[in-house]
């Protein structure tokens, strides 16, 4: 048992993982890449894991293979019937197959896939029939045979809501495809100056100025690790050394989150830790970072690749997964779990206790809620052995949390770029949807842990192309989806309120929201009066009304049960609400699911 010699306000959550024995993971073996989507819409999250050898049919560790998640714990290989019967080969030396990228690239609403090799690209299209086809001929987006492709990045730089594509490439430069919004690509790296020239293992994207331009951090192995600064989506300009990014030598994965909760997202670099610290970029009101690794003790992942931030004990703060190994390297992943919910200023190496330190040589590495029970497991590729896929199941039973799927229209329909806040018993969270990472990106709902916090008073979501929405009284413990501009904006007060006019109705929550069954809109009034409250179509059709005499300084309820006057239930959809007392009213919108 570990000791602290700090004062801890609370007690320590024995966060723990166990490795799952699912039959068509554990033939796997030599993996790098893996990505998670829902490709087929069926409510769950499938799994994409690469094989890094050049593909013979009748060699089953050659396969790349996505496996269908049934939602019952476990999985079915469907590569054969999905379209992936043939697979990348060729006779060159360098023939081998290294990431995987989802990416919605035609707005479809169904996850296509991007994978990159050594010599080639492959774009597949998803057919909306649990169905893939190769388009790699059509789409535009070209390769040459000394190119080592690590890892692709689906992302909207121009904000013309299109996914554009960045290729990290190892061995030359890397290059950005513009997407043209009709199937095809154009090669734009000249023209925006991003042909970074480093040994790149991935890129992330940032809006460190927070212009609402997505900015890019090219990760970089031997050699400087470079940033470029969007300008307004006509051209990069690099400012590395300008924003405190510095990273010399090197660099493999990389991860974007808030660790310390200040609304300035903060970047975790692996590097080769035997010879220079992962760097853990510390984000400022400014734009500028500093490496805290040292004082955050976060700095030893031996030889890291993948790599997350991610809460997973749940207790609101986001904890770091390292997965490490080289040759004849042998390292345990590392887990280091943030204590700042403890009330310590930094992290501490509970990969013991976490029990997901396998000691294969790990690669790609994502986490996801693969069993559907709120909290994030962690799937590991190896080089030298089968992936490991960790159940989480040491999270404090008392902890709450939420999943958010953004669903975008102006913006790309991934939602990419989006960055959303939960706010509740005066505290705030944050957290940037992007999916990416080494030789990686994944389209998974934006995941809350929430300690004890059992309602948030909103959730306020930044996309990408519109302006900001913000959700009232939302109940932890649920996966809900919200659709860019369709009105689900739940938080609209609007007061006929002088400037020093005492608030004579309040709205102190309006609970579940979606809902099934019925509603509760809970108020305080500070005047008596006649109370009148309506419930509207988004047609302006009144469904529902009705009206109380209240008192001064009176709690009280309205409940509406999704049926009109007559008693007819109402389909699922959205709704308006109206109170008014006196001369003030509240209005909003309510989701009937």
């Amino acid at each position: 048992m570990l000791l602290f010699t700090l004062p801890m306000r609370h007690a320590i959550h024995a966060q723990a993982f166990q490795k799952t024995h699912i039959r068509d993971i554990a033939e796997m073996s030599n993996n790098w890449g893996n990505a998670v989507a829902d490709y087929d819409q069926d409510g769950d999250l499938d799994i994409f894991i690469v094989a890094y050898d050049s593909f013979r049919s009748n060699q089953p560790k050659t396969w790349s293979r996505l496996l269908k998640n049934n939602g019952s714990g476990w999985f079915e290989d469907v590569t054969i019937e999905a379209g992936f019967r043939q697979q990348y080969s060729s006779n060159t030396v360098r023939d081998h197959k290294l990431g995987a990228a989802w990416g919605d690239f035609d707005n479809d609403g169904y996850p296509d896939l991007l994978l990159t090799h050594s010599g080639h690209i492959q774009l597949y299209q998803n057919n909306r029939d649990g169905s893939f086809q190769d388009i790699t001929l059509s789409s535009n987006i070209t390769s040459c045979p000394e190119c080592v492709n690590a890892s692709a990045l689906w992302w909207d730089y121009d904000k013309d809501g299109y996914l554009d594509l960045y290729i990290s490439d190892y061995q030359n430069t890397n290059r950005l495809f513009k997407n043209l919004g009709n199937g095809s690509f154009v090669n734009a790296t000249t023209a925006t100056r991003l042909g970074d020239p480093g040994s790149t293992w991935c890129s992330i994207p940032i809006d460190v100025n927070k212009d609402g331009w997505l900015d890019l951090y090219v990760v970089n192995d031997y050699g400087q690790s470079r940033f470029y600064l969007n300008k307004a989506g006509q051209y990069f300009e690099e400012a590395t050394l300008a924003h405190g990014l510095r990273n010399t030598g090197n660099g493999m994965g990389a991860t974007i989150g808030d660790y310390n909760n200040d609304g300035h997202f903060d970047i975790y670099i692996t590097n080769i830790a035997e010879f220079q610290a992962n760097a853990l970029f510390t984000g400022s009101e400014t734009g500028v970072f500093q490496d805290q690794n040292a004082a955050q003790q976060v700095g030893m992942g031996h030889w890291g690749w993948g790599t997350r931030l991610f809460d997973a004990d749940h207790d609101g703060d986001e904890d770091i997964y390292v997965v490490n190994g080289f040759d004849a390297l042998v390292y345990p992943n590392k887990f280091f779990k943030n204590m700042a919910a403890e009330g310590s200023p930094h992290f501490i190496d509970w990969s013991d206790h976490a029990a997901a330190n396998g000691e294969a040589h790990g690669m790609g590495m994502e986490v996801f809620d693969y069993d559907e029970d709120g909290d994030l497991d962690i799937l590991v590729s190896n080089t030298n052995g089968a992936p490991y896929l960790y159940q989480n199941i040491g999270r404090a039973a008392h902890s709450n949390w939420l999943q958010v799927e953004l669903v975008g229209t102006t913006s790309n329909r991934n939602a990419f770029g989006a960055l959303v806040k939960a706010c509740g018993n005066g505290k705030s969270y944050y957290r940037f949807h992007y999916g990416a990472g080494i030789m990686s990106q994944s389209i998974t709902p934006v995941h809350f842990g929430l300690g004890g916090l059992k309602t948030l008073d909103s959730l306020v979501i930044t996309w990408p192309n519109s302006p900001p929405e913000t959700l009232l009284a939302i109940e932890a413990n649920q996966k809900i989806t919200v659709t860019e501009q369709a009105n689900l904006t739940t938080a609209t007060e609007e007061l006929d309120k002088l400037p020093g006019q005492k608030l004579h109705l309040e709205l102190i929550s309006l609970h579940p929201n979606p809902f099934r069954e019925f509603i509760s809109i809970d108020l305080k009034t500070e005047q008596a009066g006649l109370l009148q409250y309506q419930i509207h179509s988004v047609t302006g059709q009144l469904l529902w009304q009705g009206q109380k005499s209240v008192h001064a300084s009176e709690d009280l309820q309205v409940k509406w049960f999704a049926e009109d006057s007559h008693g007819k239930r109402q389909p699922p959809g959205l709704y308006i609400y109206t109170i008014r007392l006196g001369e003030h009213h509240l209005s909003g919108k309510i989701i009937l699911q």
